[in-house]
C-alpha cells in the first residue's frame, strides 16, 4: 500500500471521542455570491452537487411550482442548461461525478418516474428497474446507487453497475425498507438505513454483491448519514432519547464522537476522505452550534449563534450557515460569512469542491436561486 494512501487510511479511522474544543475565530468578511439563475419561464432554482470541474447540477422550476421540476446544470462559469427527461414534464438532477456524469430521476412519456443517468453530453438514459426508482448518489467510477419500489409495494435500495446492472440491495431478516445515503468512490460499498420488523430504524453498509451489515444490531434508532472513500460512515445512535454521534470504522468498530452526553445530542451531516465529520450540536432549544470532529477533539465551529455545518471537502473547509446566512469555515477554524443576493435576508451553503467553489441557494424578492461562492 502506498505510504501516502496509508496515511490517509489511519487518519481516516482514528476518530475518536475528545472535549469539545475552541470555536473558530469570526471575520468581518462578507462575500457576495453568484446568481445561476434559472431556465426561461422559471422562477425558483437549487443546486444540488458540484463535481472537481465545476459542473453543478440541480433543478428550475415555476411559481407555482405543483412539482414540476426540471433537471437542470450549469457549468464552471455558471451557464444554465436544460438536462432532457424521458418524455415526461419532471425531473431532478442530484449528484455529479468528476467525469461529469449525473444521476437522478425523470418521467417518462407515461409519467411513470424512473432513475436516471446523464452522460456529460447531456444525453439521458433510463436505469434498469420494474417499477418507480430514483438514483440518489454516484462513485468516481460510475456506480450508481438509489431506490425504487419492490414488488410488495416496499421501498428498497439498488445499485446499478456502470454498466447499468441492476442489484437490489438486501434488507435486515424481517424487515423492509431501505434507503441509501452514500457510496465510496470506487462503487464497492454504499451506507444507508434499514428498517427491521419491529419498525426500528438501523444503520447499514452494502457490498456490491448487495450484502447487508447491521452497523447497530444493539441498538435500534440509529443512523448512517454518509460515508468515505475508506468506508468509514458517520452517523448517529440512539441513547435516552437522543441522536448520539459516531463514526463506523470500515471493520464496523463503532467510536463515539465527542459531545456532551444526553440530554445534549449532535448530528453529522458529512465527511470527508480523510475522517473528518462536519455537522451541528444541540446546545438549548432550537439552538444548534456548528461542530467539526477530527482525531484531534471536537471543535464548535460557531460558539455564539445558531449555526450549522452541511458539507467540506479534502482539505477540511467546511460550508453550512449561521443564523440563516451562508457560513465557510477554514480549516483553521476561521470563519467567513457568505452573503445573500442582493435584496436577500437568506442564503445556504450546501455543498463545497475540492478548489474551494461553494454551491447553495441564496432569497431574493421573488423566490430562491442557485447560487455559488467563486474560489478564493
Amino acid at each position: 500500500m502506498p505510504s501516502c494512501l496509508k496515511k490517509s487510511l489511519i487518519v481516516g479511522t482514528l476518530l475518536a471521542s475528545a472535549a469539545v474544543g475552541l470555536p473558530g475565530v469570526a471575520t468581518a468578511t462578507t462575500v457576495a455570491p453568484v446568481d445561476l439563475g434559472t431556465l426561461p419561464g422559471d422562477q425558483y432554482s437549487s443546486v444540488t452537487a458540484i463535481n472537481a470541474g465545476g459542473t453543478m447540477v440541480g433543478d428550475s422550476y415555476p411559481r407555482d411550482a405543483r412539482l414540476r421540476y426540471h433537471p437542470v446544470k450549469w457549468d464552471r462559469q455558471g451557464r444554465i442548461s436544460a438536462l432532457p427527461t424521458l418524455g415526461g414534464e419532471l425531473g431532478d438532477a442530484v449528484a455529479v461525478n468528476d467525469a461529469g456524469v449525473a444521476v437522478g430521476w425523470a418521467y417518462d412519456a407515461n409519467d411513470d418516474v424512473r432513475a436516471v443517468r446523464w452522460a456529460p453530453d447531456g444525453s439521458v438514459s433510463a436505469l434498469p428497474w420494474a417499477g418507480p426508482s430514483d438514483a440518489a448518489v454516484i462513485s468516481r467510477t460510475g456506480v450508481v446507487a438509489g431506490g425504487g419500489i419492490g414488488p410488495q409495494g416496499t421501498r428498497v435500495s439498488i445499485r446499478w453497475s456502470e454498466t447499468g446492472v441492476a442489484t437490489r440491495l438486501a434488507a435486515l431478516p424481517g424487515g423492509g425498507q431501505t434507503t441509501v445515503t452514500g457510496i465510496t468512490g470506487d462503487g464497492a460499498l454504499i451506507s444507508g438505513n434499514a428498517w427491521d420488523s419491529a419498525g426500528n430504524q438501523h444503520a447499514v453498509r452494502w457490498t456490491a454483491t448487495g450484502a447487508i451489515t447491521d452497523l447497530s444490531p444493539g441498538n435500534p434508532g440509529a443512523s448512517a448519514v454518509a460515508i468515505n472513500d475508506f468506508g468509514v460512515i458517520a452517523g448517529t445512535v440512539t441513547e435516552a432519547g437522543w441522536a448520539v454521534p459516531v463514526a463506523w470504522q470500515r471493520d464496523g468498530r463503532q467510536v463515539r464522537l465527542g459531545w456532551p452526553a444526553p440530554p445534549a445530542s449532535a448530528s453529522p451531516r458529512a465527511i470527508n476522505r480523510v475522517g473528518v465529520v462536519v455537522g451541528s450540536g444541540y446546545v438549548d432549544f432550537a439552538e444548534n452550534r456548528a461542530v467539526r470532529w477530527t482525531a484531534r477533539g471536537t471543535t464548535v465551529l460557531e460558539s455564539a449563534r445558531r449555526s450549522e455545518a452541511l458539507a467540506l471537502n479534502a482539505s477540511g473547509t467546511a460550508v453550512g450557515n449561521v443564523e440563516g446566512v451562508a457560513a465557510r469555515w477554514a480549516a483553521d477554524g476561521t470563519e467567513t460569512i457568505l452573503g445573500t443576493l442582493p435584496g436577500g435576508e437568506y442564503s445556504w451553503a450546501t455543498g463545497i469542491a475540492p478548489d474551494g467553489t461553494i454551491v447553495g441557494q441564496s432569497d431574493l424578492e421573488n423566490g430562491w436561486h442557485a447560487v455559488y461562492w467563486p474560489a478564493s
